[in-house]
């Protein structure tokens, strides 16, 4: 949570291992507090905006003399601080710092000047579901002027310096293949990561899945209570109902134990990095 409000310009005014005290910036007050009213009118009309100041605990034992939130893991208000982070964490764009030795002077030019090159980066979330769910997480580049895809990019990532604003006397080169074409290339990365899994759990499922709409149908075929020689109002609301209910608890058996593949973008960005990265 410290790492989350510093990061979105919130001002701590009191800071301990049991507790915090923080004036929220405009963004994570738009997002934690819930005044929607508030914040139409102050765009609306121009005022300088006031946000308001939140004390979160997390030591309730050690901090009983504080006024404040308790905040733990289930709490909605680390479920909102969550949801934050993925929507103001969606997309980034970032430039490697280029450091004084790797550049290189242009004839007939006053400046050094060093070329950046665009990489997109995307985190994927790969879901294999049935009665029980297993999660495959993939995090892959692409380089947008050659094509050269690398895995485990978020980790490769974290041993560059990387900053937001592009640095002094540094060109980007402009990317070869689009987005769409790049995405294409990393789907079919992820389709052959899928496919040299083990699929026995699918064949399971299946297994499962054909024997519970079995027992659905023996049940509702042995417990059929229609006359057919009656067809009087009661009979054919009755007869209705029991299909219903059928039909109902055949769409939850599917669910629960068809085997399926959801694939899911987590996040992304395009990186402008050295060549010889």
């Amino acid at each position: 949570m410290e790492k989350y409000l510093d990061l979105h310009q919130c001002e701590f005014i009191e800071k301990a291992p049991t507790h915090i005290q923080v004036k929220l910036s405009v963004d994570v007050d738009k997002d934690l507090t819930n005044r929607p009213y508030y914040w139409t009118f102050v765009e609306r009309t121009g005022v300088e905006p006031e946000t308001l100041t939140m004390t979160f605990i997390f030591d309730p034992e050690n901090a009983k003399d504080i006024r404040g939130e308790f905040v733990n893991f289930g709490s909605r208000r680390l479920h909102q601080i969550f949801d934050s982070v993925k929507k103001r964490g969606k997309i980034v764009r970032l430039y490697q710092q280029i450091q004084s030795r790797a550049m290189r002077i242009y004839p007939n030019q006053q400046m050094t000047v060093h070329n950046l090159h665009p990489w997109l980066g995307v985190n994927y979330k790969v879901e294999f579901i049935s009665d029980k769910k297993k999660d495959l997480f993939l995090s892959l580049g692409i380089n947008l002027g050659n094509g050269k895809m690398k895995s485990n990019f978020l980790s490769f990532l974290e041993g560059i310096p990387l900053t937001p604003v592009l640095p002094a006397n540094v060109s980007t080169i402009p990317p070869f293949i689009t987005f769409r074409e790049a995405v294409l290339q990393l789907e079919e990365w992820i389709l052959s990561e899928i496919n040299n899994q083990d699929f026995t759990w699918a064949k399971l499922a299946k297994e499962q899945l054909e024997f519970e709409l079995e027992q659905i149908e023996n049940y509702y075929q042995n417990h059929s209570e229609i006359n057919k020689n009656e067809d009087d109002n009661k009979q054919k609301e009755e007869k209705k109902k029991r299909l219903a209910d059928k039909e109902k608890r055949i769409n939850e058996i599917k669910w629960q134990y068809s085997p399926r593949i959801m694939v899911r973008p987590i996040n992304y960005g395009i990186f402008y990095l050295e060549q010889s990265v």
